[in-house]
């Protein structure tokens, strides 16, 4: 594996393989047989039609993160309130040009979208080329730390999730602890865990959530 698919392996892991191996129960890593969530990144790493470490990268976020997450958040907010939302950026033609194109191309001396940028210069001002990107995250860690500080524990800790066999108690007890006491930023391990005890609460109420019983099991 290279330095670069190395990097970009830990830098998208939400729980990096060391906490990973902590949090699971020894049954459950037993279970597992030695299988590790980025092969599937690995994967289509092994596939890639890519030279370079940035096209690289570059082709697995488009098979992974950009349509498992962030065209998937865009298509359900908009379509809940009845937006049809295009990316015209994503158009298949001008992908496979642009997946074509060098590598200092996209990226200029700590320039991202560099020919994307040039492009827009007779249209756009210095102000909004130039400006930083702005992301929307939400302040999950806060919360955590805040007004769902008791909402989190009574999840984590909660039945379902000690009593699963699927997780080691005391490393989840430590992963709530450290958050909330500040010394560490585990929130997006936090959420997913919280998103996975919901899952579980869901499919133990099926007939309360208007689930078919047997379609809940299986």
């Amino acid at each position: 594996m290279t330095v670069a698919l190395a990097g970009y392996l830990d830098a998208v892991s939400l729980v990096r393989e060391p906490q990973r191996r902590k949090l699971f129960s020894a049954r459950f890593r037993n279970e597992l047989q030695g299988y590790d969530a980025v092969e599937v990144l690995r994967r289509h790493a092994e596939r890639a039609p890519a030279d370079d470490s940035l096209s690289l990268i570059q082709y697995l976020d488009l098979k992974t993160y950009l349509a498992g997450d962030i065209l998937t958040k865009v298509d359900r907010a908009s379509m809940a309130h009845s937006l049809e939302v295009r990316v015209p950026l994503l158009d298949h033609k001008l992908v496979e040009w642009m997946s074509g194109l060098p590598p200092t191309w996209k990226l200029n001396r700590g320039t991202g979208k560099y020919i994307f940028k040039k492009a827009m210069v007779p249209y756009l001002p210095d102000g909004i080329l130039d400006r930083r990107k702005m992301g929307f995250a939400v302040p999950i860690a806060a919360w955590f730390r805040g007004q769902l500080r008791q909402a989190l524990k009574d999840a984590v800790l909660g039945p379902r999730l000690m009593d699963s066999g699927l997780f080691n108690g005391d490393a989840l007890r430590e992963l709530v602890e450290q958050h909330q006491t500040g010394d560490r930023d585990h929130s997006a391990a936090l959420w997913a865990l919280l998103m996975f005890e919901s899952f579980h609460q869901r499919m133990d109420q099926p007939a309360e959530n208007g689930l078919d019983p047997e379609l809940a099991v299986s």
